[in-house]
C-alpha cells in the first residue's frame, strides 16, 4: 500500500475472490478463528464468529493476509475475500477471482453511548477500522480492526 498524500485514502490491489453461497460449517472453516466483526440481538461484537448463524445480515473477517465478507442468508453465507497476500487457508474452491484496485480508508468505532445497534462493550469504542472499499457497479467494503488501538 502506499499513500498518496497525509490524510488520503492509500490505494492498492489484491484478488478479490467470490465463493459463493457457503454454509455456516464452510464459513466458519474458512474463518479458521479469525477475528470477526457483527451485530446481534445482545450488540456488537469483535471477536472469533459464533458457533450459530447470525439473526443479522453481515460478518466481516480479517487477518492481516486477508479479509472476508459475508452476507448471511439464514444458516449460509454468500461469502467473499479481498486477499492482500494469501488466501484464506481452509477456504472452499473459488467461484470467482480477479484482481482489483481498493482504497484503504480509516474510521473510528462508535462511542459507548450510541445504542444504533444495542450495547457496545467499552473495550470496542474508539478503536481504528480500516475500510478496504473496492467501487465499480457493484461496490463491496471489507474491515478490519487495527490491534493497536
Amino acid at each position: 500500500m502506499t499513500t498518496p498524500n497525509p490524510g488520503q485514502p492509500e490505494s492498492g490491489t489484491a484478488e478479490l475472490i467470490g465463493y459463493g453461497r457457503l454454509t455456516w460449517r464452510q464459513l466458519l472453516d474458512t474463518l479458521d478463528g479469525a477475528p470477526a466483526a457483527w451485530a446481534d440481538y445482545e450488540g456488537f461484537h469483535i471477536k472469533p464468529a459464533p458457533s450459530e448463524p447470525l439473526p443479522y445480515t453481515h460478518l466481516w473477517a480479517w487477518t492481516n493476509q486477508w479479509l472476508v465478507r459475508a452476507r448471511i442468508d439464514v444458516d449460509t453465507a454468500i461469502t467473499g475475500a479481498l486477499a492482500l497476500t494469501a488466501r484464506p487457508a481452509a477456504a472452499p474452491t473459488a467461484v470467482l477471482r480477479e484482481q482489483v484496485t481498493y482504497q484503504r480508508v480509516r474510521a473510528n468505532t462508535w462511542a459507548v453511548g450510541e445504542k444504533r445497534i444495542g450495547p457496545l462493550d467499552s473495550v470496542l469504542s474508539g478503536r481504528t477500522v480500516d475500510l478496504y472499499l473496492i467501487p465499480g457497479p457493484k461496490p463491496v467494503t471489507f474491515i478490519s480492526l487495527d490491534p493497536a488501538t
